[in-house]
């Protein structure tokens, strides 16, 4: 009897194009159980979205690699499908296992040999590839600044980040007139790509190369929504580098005079901060946003457009408040909470939740 073997995989989809990753809120398979074609086998959630997955294949599922509550990023491997009962023991030939940790594909394993990268510059989670090996190699080389070391002044700022916050935040800089933005650090862009004009000058080991011609501001232009740890990395990465956020202002903004605003604030068009209001570093107060009076806003939060925090708020560190959510006086979100878009909170949230876009919390 031939053996059982691989005939493809259930890969984590892209629940919303704004949020690579995603909560497993559902888990309808069983390792090593049989599926059929249209079984529903997990749902998926972020801030915006739910998304049922349905299984595309008939077989066998193999060790399923992810568990109620988990975050999963798109294009994990949840598990494999087999054409027959798999063996526990078996591992799929195309892939490689460090303990518990993430997987690498074979020709992964071996460009990092040839091209001698640390394993501890890789990835720590979900399956290791060429492209990221590669990546990794391009970081360790060594880092020309170019023209851009000749650029740097007092009132210079660099953006870390190249995707959409970092458009506004260019075009808010070049409206205020306080700095200059003289170019873009991003992990995932080729040097020389322009972003409205501004030039990527290279990734984050560029940021140690900047400070020592003269840089003293970065900006932190990594919305990461629904992925708050990367925003949170690249503050980390900023301090540690000797550097600091710029405070910005929209210049349609309104910021009270007793209100404070920490290194890497930033508050967008049309925004209100209130009197005695407390906003933390790198938090992000987004178009349309009402801070209200003695509320504290944690860091690297991000209250997205027309949010509405009354009195006495306080939302914890790295929280994300969606578009139009609503926050009564003297409730507090907890610290690496999400609250999805429309929704309506009536009571404290607690660390961590997810309250799905639209709902009321808590549910009637």
């Amino acid at each position: 009897m031939a053996e059982p073997k691989v005939i493809g995989e259930v890969l984590a989809p892209l629940v919303n194009t704004n949020e690579p990753e995603a909560q497993v809120v559902e888990v309808n398979v069983e390792s090593f159980a049989r599926i059929a074609r249209g079984d529903h086998l997990f749902t998926l959630e972020t801030s915006k979205s739910t998304l049922e997955l349905e299984s595309e294949h008939d077989g066998w599922a193999g060790r399923v690699r992810v568990t109620l509550d988990d975050l999963v990023t798109a294009g994990d491997t949840l598990f494999e499908v087999w054409d027959g009962e798999p063996d526990p023991a078996a591992e799929s030939p195309g892939a490689m296992t460090a303990g518990d940790g993430p997987k690498m594909t074979r020709k992964a394993e071996a460009l990092a040999t040839e091209l001698g990268v640390d394993p501890g510059d890789l990835p720590s989670v979900g399956f290791v590839t060429e492209a990221d090996v590669r990546a990794a190699a391009e970081r360790a080389a060594p880092v020309d600044l170019g023209a851009v070391a000749d650029r740097v002044h007092e009132t210079a700022i660099v953006l870390y980040g190249g995707g959409g916050l970092a458009k506004t935040i260019i075009d808010l800089v070049r409206a205020a007139g306080t700095y200059e933005v003289i170019g873009i650090v991003d992990d995932g862009l080729a040097t020389g790509e322009e972003i409205l004009g501004v030039p990527v000058v290279g990734d984050q080991r560029s940021l140690a190369p900047l400070r020592d011609a003269g840089l003293s501001w970065v900006a932190n232009a990594i919305g990461a929504i629904g992925r708050i740890q990367i925003r949170i990395d690249v503050s980390a990465r900023i301090a540690a580098a000797g550097l600091r956020g710029p405070v910005l202002i929209e210049r349609s903004a309104s910021v009270a005079p007793s209100a404070e605003l920490s290194d890497g604030a930033q508050i967008f068009a049309g925004a209100v901060v209130s009197a005695a209001a407390t906003v933390g570093p790198h938090a992000i107060v987004n178009s349309g946003v009402i801070v209200s009076h003695d509320c504290t806003v944690g860091a690297n939060v991000h209250l997205a457009p027309g949010a509405i925090l009354a009195g006495d708020v306080a939302v914890g560190d790295g929280a994300l408040v969606g578009m139009g959510v609503t926050v009564p006086l003297g409730v507090s979100v907890g610290s690496r909470a999400i609250v999805g878009n429309g929704a309506t909170v009536l009571a404290d949230v607690p660390d961590g939740t997810i309250v799905p876009a639209g709902s009321t919390w808590p549910a009637p």
